[in-house]
């Protein structure tokens, strides 16, 4: 089979407002290992460069491992609840959760509540999944989970949203019949210290935007007489023309 998956485009409009897991994951003042890395203007202003970007239609396609992760992540939601007792959670998709006055945000694999309901305070407990090549899958089902490095995406959900009391990091792969499902618990308390990191990560970025970032007095801007689909549009007619 050929995965492929087209997203919702104003959902990555709306991503590109705020520090999601990408760009939290570049901004950490650790590396994957654990080591101290220093965070500058520079890996800040890397940052916000994709915040600026135009997008397209074509952005909105993944293929591969990409889109086979995302097509499976309801069927991991399912397999979750069969694991559970005490607690149902619900598939999200293409939603973006922010509060009012901050910068993080982030895009739920599942809630403890569904997508109509209104009121997100009322949520408690998230799920993540992740569907990885059958190697990783394995590999990181043995991991001590406080080296993880998807414990940064949990705890970047729950630095935005307090009420957020645990959440499972879910590792599927229906291609692996015993151990196809592998799900994580990770309790607030488990992450407070990932917490507090985010929340810095956070307010750097916040002192950043507010500089002033106007180009040097010797450099001439042009917002541009065209846009990239109007260029693309114009050189495929010419190359129709002349092929």
């Amino acid at each position: 089979m050929e995965w492929k998956h087209k997203c919702n485009i104003d959902w990555l409009y709306e991503r590109q407002g705020y520090l999601t897991a990408s760009s939290i994951k570049r901004l950490l003042p650790v590396t994957a290992t654990g080591r101290p890395r220093k965070v500058t203007d520079v890996d800040r202003m890397k940052v916000w460069a994709s915040s600026l970007v135009e997008i397209r239609e074509e952005d909105c396609w993944s293929y591969g491992a990409a889109a086979r992760g995302h097509l499976l992540e309801p069927y991991a939601v399912a397999e979750l609840n069969d694991m559970l007792e005490d607690e149902v959670f619900f598939h999200w998709d293409d939603l973006v959760v922010t509060r009012p006055g901050r910068h993080l945000a982030f895009s739920p694999d599942a809630m403890n509540i569904p997508m109509t309901h209104k009121d997100w305070s009322d949520v408690t407990a998230i799920a993540e999944v992740k569907s990885y090549s059958h190697e990783k899958h394995l590999s990181l089902a043995f991991t001590e989970k406080e080296k993880l490095e998807e414990r940064w995406q949990i705890a970047a959900a729950m630095a935005l949203m307090d009420d957020i009391k645990h959440a499972y990091l879910v590792l599927y792969d229906p291609s692996m019949p015993d151990y196809d499902t592998v799900a994580i618990r990770y309790d607030r308390d488990d992450l407070e210290d990932e917490i507090v990191t985010v929340l810095k990560v956070e307010k750097d970025w916040s002192d950043f935007m507010i500089k002033n970032h106007s180009l040097p007095g010797d450099r001439i801007l042009s917002t541009g007489m065209k846009s990239e689909d109007e260029i693309i549009e114009e050189i495929e007619a010419r190359q129709r023309l002349n092929p």
